[in-house]
Parts: structure tokens; C-alpha cells; sequence
């Protein structure tokens, strides 16, 4: 039976989290499969298991006496089982069928483990004996003294290098896995030695002991690294997260705590009504299952606010392929360097690799990942050059590196040549909707616009871009639109010109322009602001200027006001310039330009300067319109796209 209860934490957030109670009376040990399908508990003379949620899905029966512990194999296909009639079973877990039963301990055993690489089965208990077998053949390979009182602990290092038993007589032995021969030994607790853990990379053993203390041990050296004592009683049981960033300590006096093992601080408090025996993180970091003493059943609490990070314990020798990194912002990274104008940039991409991924680190610091392999940090940004260093580990320590730069640029930064850059232009006319009402001007002033600029103005007609009627579809505008991410260098501008019809869904506050072939009423058809603004974001130009002669683009600016200045192509600029705000707008009389497009052009053509910058195009197309029409323009700098201050500016050509 599963029931959902609320309780408080004492957690480093000050969160309330879930509780899921499984039935299951009398559990002595708690231990997850590797990949997270089932969770199984001894209880009594039998082994219950469980799956996702609630759901029982098996009991195992075997033991002619009490169970004491089990143990499941990295592969997810084999467990072994132990207790008081003095064997190790192993099962197939698939079917829950016996594959062969162990004998050799002459009293009773308490724990048992199978080394991560399948090879062999361990077990101690009452006689202080330390028995090896393989998992293979069953055969006994080698049997171990060095205690003096019983053993009640038992770990193998995750490499498969080292086995480590304590108990009774306050020692812990570190033995060769596949010799037994003793490489080191502590007496490193005043009671007895209750549990042992290895960390995930098999550099830390940790030690629970009856004295209140759990302490973490080097591997290789020998030496004390830390030791854990903010809690009460009895320690009974402990286990690093998958991750290896956390311990859990669990207490008979009621409680279980979750350390950072780095740091040593208590990031999450548990009280329980009982005292406790065992506890266990599920692989994917977001569990952890606690046992009671003579309790009714196990209690999985919720801790994925912890955010501990799965790691897949599977080893393969085999493989030396490094995992792939995909960078998706910044985007158009040339060369391995990049220009970006913002103090801070949310870098996006994934990592994937088939092992799995052990971790992601940026400029040395470890960044969380997604179950899916996304990724997001944000990153500060300082004036000129910033270095970026992406490292990837997989669960074979097989290592991916990817390093890029992002230029952030001074304020009056490079020198922007107006000689040399390129004017690319976009322009979209339609008037013969397929769906909507037709218009009467839309194509003209496209072409009108089109004509001025080129004949006019220096925008090369290789440069320009006319989309018109049957041609301005949704996906060949948008294609047309992201093409200039890949086209357009931070030397060059962008001019996007739309003429048709616009619409607003005052449910979602968005606007949209609509392409040929959209149906009335069919939003999913249109073109998104915010898809148009996503696009231009990542036009890495020097100045970009989008005009928009369509009802309710005006959702597509800021509400902000900036006057001319001197020198203002050093700047970057993202302008925009619409013909209403939120309101319908008016096409024209047929045959003539629309009062926007008419405004905008006459204001070209009348034009006498050598250069004029955008904003001056801008007033005088407000004011215009305004006096002419019942509309209201809007033009300032676009939503969030990096401007920087700096204006288009047009210039005239023979001058």
C-alpha cells in the first residue's frame, strides 16, 4: 500500500518533502539495483522486492533462517543473499530462480557483497572470517582471519582493487580483492565498526561506527580525511550518493543526516518515530529508503532537492570513445571564438555519451546535468576575451574537451568600417492571402522599398531579398530569416522589411506575422514575435533594423526612447520600427503605398544628407503617419537582443 505524507525536513533549503511507504514488515537492510528498477529488502526468512512506486513484484524464499543481507551485481542480473543458516545464495535476478548456493562459514553471516565487476562474492559474519568465492563456478577461493570479534561490516572499492571488513574489535582490515592479502589496517573507532562504503571513484572508504562517528578514510594513503559527528546515537549504516558529492549517516536514535563530503555540512536532517538499522540512495539521486527497527514498512523520502547527480556504475574496458558536446548558445561558433555584447550569457548544449556521463565541468567547476543530457550555465562575462573550457568525463573515464572564446567587446570597441560591410536585406510583401482577406499595397511597398534602397542607398542588389505572395510561406520565410545567422558577420548589417497582415493573442501577450498560406484562427500556422526575435538575437551584425508594416507589431519593441548621437555605427544597435502599436493598421487606398510605407519611403527619397541614422528615419515616420492616418508608429531598440546604443545608418550613394 503507498500512502503520500507530508513532512518537514530539516533541510539547508527549508523544504517539505514527499514520503512513500512501502509495506514491508521487519526489514533488516535496504539496497537499490544499479539502474534503479527495483528496490529489495530481507525480511524474515525471505526477500521481498519492489519496483517503481509501490508495486511488489516478487518474494524470494530460499533461506532456511533469518536474512541478513543481499547484494545485486553491477549487470542488474545477479543477487546475492545471505544470513543465519551460514550461505550465500545467488539468484538469477531476471526470473528469481537459485543459480547455486555457497557454503563454507562454520556460524552465522551478517553481510555480504558482489564485487562490481561480477567476479566474485564476499561474505563475513559471527566467526570474523572474511570467505571469497566465484561468482563463475561457486568455488571457494580464499578464506581470511585478521578479526578478533565478529565482522558486521563488508565493502568492495568500485575499481575492484580492495575489499574492507570491521567490526567487534573496533578494526578495519583493507585487503587485496584478489588475493586477500592484507594492504593496511586501522583501529579507528572506540566501539564497533558498523558499516563501511567505498566513494564511487574508490578514493574515500568511509566508517560508521557504535561511537557516534563516521569517518572518512584516504585509500591510498591511510590518512584521516575528515569525520562526521553533528548527530546523535549510534551510527548503523552509511552510503555516498551516486554522485559521491554526499553521505548518508543513519542512526539508531532516530534519524538519518546527508553530509557534503567535501565541505562537511549538514544539508538535510530526518527524524523518524523508530530507531533506524539501514539506509540507501537510489541510483538515480532523487531516493533514499530508510528501514526502521521492527517497522511495518520502508520509507522512501523525496530528496531530489539535493540534486545529486546519477551515475552509472558500468564499466567497460572497451570503450575509448569520448563523449560528444554540443554547443547550442552561443551559437555560429567560428573558428572557436565567438562575440557576444551582454555580461552575462546562459551557454545551452548537451552531452551525450552511451556509458552515461560521470560529470560536466566549466573552467574547472563541476555543472549539473540533465537526465537528458542538457545543460545550461551562466556565465559572467568580463571586457575582451573570455575563455571557455568544457570538460567531459564518461563513466569510463574516457574525456572530451571543447575550448571557445567569447570576445565581449568595449563599448566603442572594434572599428566598424561602414565601407567595408555588407547591407543583406530581407523584404516580404503579401497581398493575395490564400486564407485571410486580401490587401491592396503590401507587394508594392516591398518593391518600393526594395527599389529605394538599391537605387538610392548603398544596399547591393546581390544583397537584397524580395519574398512576395505564394513565396512568403511560414517555413520559407523563417528559413530565409535564420539563413543570415550563418551569413551575416560582426562586420556587416541586417535591414528585415514585412509587409501583411500581423495578429495579436492577448491570451499569451504575443504577436505574430502571417504568412501566405496560414488559416484565420490558426496561431499554431503563424509566425511568433518571439521566434523572429529569437532568430535576430543570434544575427551576430554590427546593426540590425527590423521594420514591421502589419497590425499589432508594435508587441514587438521595448517602451524607450533614445536620441542620436555622435559616431554611432561604433555601437552595436538592434532598432526596430513598426507601423502601429497594439491596433489595427491601414494598407492604402489600392494602388497607392500604405501611410507607413509611404512615409518611410518619402522619407528616403526626400533625403539630402550624405548619412542619416535610424532614428531620424524613425522620428519622422512616426510624426508623419501620425498626422496622416489614425495610427500610432513605434520605433526604439528591439527586446533584449544586445543593443549596445549604436544606430543604422543609411547611406546615400554617389555622394
Amino acid at each position: 500500500m503507498k500512502k503520500l505524507l507530508t513532512i518537514a525536513l530539516v533541510f539547508s533549503a527549508g523544504l517539505v518533502m514527499a514520503q512513500t511507504e512501502l509495506n514491508v514488515r521487519n526489514a533488516k537492510s535496504v539496497k537499490y539495483t544499479a539502474d534503479g528498477k527495483f528496490i529489495g529488502f530481507p525480511a524474515g526468512n525471505k526477500i521481498e522486492f519492489y519496483g517503481s512506486g509501490d508495486t511488489k513484484v516478487r518474494t524470494l524464499s530460499g533461506h532456511s533462517k533469518e536474512v541478513a543481507s543481499i547484494d545485486f551485481s553491477q549487470n542488474n542480473e545477479l543477487m546475492a543473499s545471505t544470513g543465519k543458516d551460514r550461505t550465500v545464495i545467488l539468484w538469477n535476478l531476471n526470473n528469481g530462480n537459485q543459480i547455486r548456493t555457497l557454503t563454507g562459514a562454520t556460524k552465522d553471516l551478517e553481510v555480504v557483497a558482489i564485487s562490481h565487476d561480477n567476479r566474485f562474492v564476499a561474505a563475513a559474519g559471527v566467526d570474523t572470517k572474511l570467505y571469497v568465492w566465484e561468482v563463475a563456478n561457486g568455488n571457494l577461493i580464499y578464506t581470511q582471519e585478521g578479526h578478533t570479534k565478529h565482522v558486521k561490516a563488508l565493502a568492495v572499492s568500485h575499481d575492484n582493487k580492495y575489499i574492507a571488513t570491521g567490526g567487534g574489535d573496533r578494526n578495519i582490515i583493507l585487503r587485496d580483492l584478489s588475493t586477500g592479502e592484507v594492504v593496511r589496517q586501522w583501529q579507528a573507532h572506540k566501539s564497533w565498526v558498523r558499516d563501511l562504503a567505498f566513494s564511487p571513484d574508490s578514493k574515500i572508504l568511509a566508517s560508521a561506527s557504535e561511537d557516534k562517528s563516521v569517518i572518512l578514510w584516504d585509500v591510498e594513503s591511510g590518512s584521516r580525511i575528515n569525520q562526521f559527528k553533528d548527530h546523535k546515537g549510534w551510527v548503523v549504516d552509511t552510503e555516498f550518493s551516486p554522485d559521491g558529492k554526499f553521505i548518508q549517516v543513519t542512526t539508531y536514535s532516530k534519524a538519518v543526516y546527508v553530509y557534503e563530503v567535501e565541505t562537511g555540512l549538514l544539508s538535510l536532517q530526518q527524524q523518524t518515530r523508530k530507531p533506524l538499522v539501514a539506509a540507501a540512495f537510489s541510483p538515480d539521486g532523487k531516493g533514499l529508503a530508510v528501514v526502521e527497527e521492527y517497522g511495518t514498512s520502508v520509507k522512501v523520502f523525496d530528496i531530489s532537492a539535493l540534486k545529486i547527480s546519477p551515475v552509472f556504475r558500468f564499466k567497460d574496458e572497451n570503450d575509448k570513445t569520448p563523449p560528444q558536446i554540443f554547443v547550442s548558445n552561443p551559437p555560429n561558433i567560428q573558428n572557436n571564438r565567438v562575440r557576444y555584447s551582454q555580461d552575462i550569457i546562459d551557454i545551452k548544449g548537451t552531452a551525450i555519451d552511451e556509458s552515461g556521463i560521470r560529470y560536466l565541468k566549466v573552467n574547472g567547476i563541476e555543472t549539473p546535468i540533465r537526465d537528458n543530457g542538457n545543460f545550461v550555465i551562466k556565465l559572467p562575462l568580463s571586457m575582451g576575451d573570455n575563455f571557455v573550457t568544457m570538460e567531459v568525463v564518461d563513466v569510463n573515464d574516457n574525456i572530451a574537451l571543447k575550448k571557445f572564446v567569447i570576445s565581449r567587446r568595449e563599448l566603442d570597441g572594434e572599428n566598424y568600417v561602414a565601407s567595408e560591410a555588407k547591407n543583406y536585406v530581407l523584404i516580404v510583401g503579401i497581398n493575395d492571402y490564400e486564407h485571410w482577406p486580401k490587401l491592396n499595397n503590401a507587394v508594392r511597398d516591398a518593391n518600393d522599398v526594395a527599389s529605394t534602397l538599391i537605387g538610392m542607398y548603398d544596399f547591393d542588389f546581390s544583397d537584397v531579398t524580395v519574398i512576395l505572395n505564394e513565396q512568403a510561406t511560414r517555413n520559407n520565410i523563417y528559413k530565409t530569416l535564420r539563413s543570415y545567422i550563418e551569413r551575416v558577420t560582426p562586420k556587416d548589417n541586417l535591414l528585415v522589411y514585412f509587409s501583411g497582415h500581423g495578429h495579436f493573442d492577448e491570451l499569451l501577450n504575443e504577436g505574430y506575422w502571417v504568412p501566405y498560406e496560414a488559416n484565420v484562427n490558426a496561431d499554431g500556422e503563424y509566425l511568433p514575435n518571439s521566434s523572429i526575435l529569437k532568430v535576430l538575437d543570434n544575427v551576430n551584425s554590427q546593426h540590425t533594423f527590423l521594420v514591421a508594416d502589419a497590425c499589432f507589431s508594435g508587441s514587438l519593441f521595448s517602451e524607450q526612447t533614445r536620441g542620436y548621437v555622435e559616431n554611432v555605427e561604433q555601437y552595436r544597435s538592434r532598432w526596430g520600427l513598426a507601423s502601429g502599436r497594439l491596433e489595427t493598421v491601414s494598407d492604402g487606398a489600392y494602388g497607392n503605398n500604405s501611410p507607413f510605407a509611404d512615409a518611410f519611403i518619402e522619407f528616403l527619397k526626400t533625403n539630402s544628407k550624405e548619412k542619416i541614422a535610424v532614428s531620424e528615419l524613425v522620428q519622422y515616420v512616426k510624426v508623419t503617419v501620425a498626422d496622416r492616418a489614425d495610427q500610432t508608429p513605434i520605433g526604439n531598440p528591439l527586446k533584449s537582443l544586445g543593443d549596445e546604443g549604436g544606430e543604422f545608418v543609411f547611406y546615400r550613394r554617389g555622394n
